[in-house]
């Protein structure tokens, strides 16, 4: 009895394991703080320079930012970044004051994410749409009281969260409209690999699906994954095998087939020379049958 019902939850799972490679330590940001405010008329913020990132969202109202010398008046739907080292003075409109929310935060892979969602020092004021979403998420934040690490967590994730929420916006605009950014091809690349790697993929195809020539394609996955888009196909068709190998008693043709190859031999020989062993030597080895785990 116990015997099928281990062989129940092999057989019957749902994972994620993400690409090696894909993962540029996004955990390594940090939220420096958060609000909701509706201004008064006129109110003024600066002139100042930050040492952190900042990203109001406008609910409601308007008001103009001089960004290092440019003026822009922004109004709802629209969200505005003030960064690290950049001289910004925001004034809340006089007849129609307006209310924002706002994160503020820092890490390591912050420049790296303000960029994705397509912010610059040339480019800080951007469209948004879902702004309910972004008012609803600072408000969760915000209700969380807790000082512990448990409070702490939460307020990251929502951090976290909002930041996902303005890069999926940007990107999906940015696919539709055919202007995405440099970093926006490679993880779009990276993502369509990430979600059909289990179908016949060809490099050339992808390229021209996001409307780049095939050799600059390469040249960006190799700049933001350290691999060309053949190597992260095989490197996350690899990753999967690894896991069904180990976490599964699938047949091994099967496994091939999950992964993209039609023929099992081919796929012994590519798992071979990333693994250091055939799938069945590798699955004696590291499998849940093991008796020596």
């Amino acid at each position: 009895m116990g015997e099928k019902r281990k062989v129940e939850i092999l057989e019957n799972y749902d994972y994620f394991h993400e690409p090696e490679g894909n993962n540029s330590s996004v955990a390594k940001i940090e939220l420096d703080f958060c609000g909701l405010e509706h201004c008064l008329s006129r109110h003024r913020y600066g002139p100042h320079r930050r040492q952190n990132y900042v990203i109001h969202v406008v609910i409601e109202g308007k008001g103009t930012l001089d960004y290092s010398g440019d003026c822009y008046r922004i109004g709802k739907d629209q969200m505005f970044a003030l960064l690290p080292g950049d001289e910004t003075t925001y004034c809340a409109d006089k007849e129609d004051p307006w209310y924002y929310c706002w994160i503020g935060f820092h890490g390591e892979s912050a420049e790296r994410i303000v960029k994705s969602i397509g912010f610059s020092s040339k480019t800080p004021v951007l469209s948004v749409k879902d702004v309910p979403e972004m008012e609803r998420i600072v408000k969760k934040m915000l209700a969380t009281k807790e000082m512990g690490l448990d409070g702490q967590l939460k307020r990251n994730a929502g951090l976290l969260e909002m930041l996902s929420y303005m890069i999926t916006e940007r990107a999906e605009s940015a696919e539709m409209s055919g202007t995405m950014s440099v970093v926006s091809y490679a993880e779009y690349a990276a993502r369509y690999i990430n979600n059909h790697f289990s179908e016949k993929i060809k490099i050339q195809e992808l390229a021209r699906r996001i409307g780049i020539s095939r050799s600059y394609l390469v040249k960006l996955m190799k700049q933001e994954t350290g691999m060309s888009p053949q190597e992260y196909l095989i490197e996350t068709r690899m990753r999967r095998a690894s896991d069904l190998l180990i976490m599964s008693r699938d047949p091994i043709r099967n496994i091939a087939l999950d992964c993209g190859y039609e023929d099992a031999l081919a796929f012994s020989k590519v798992f071979k020379a990333r693994f250091g062993s055939n799938p069945s030597e590798y699955r004696k080895i590291h499998g849940s049958g093991n008796d020596s785990k």
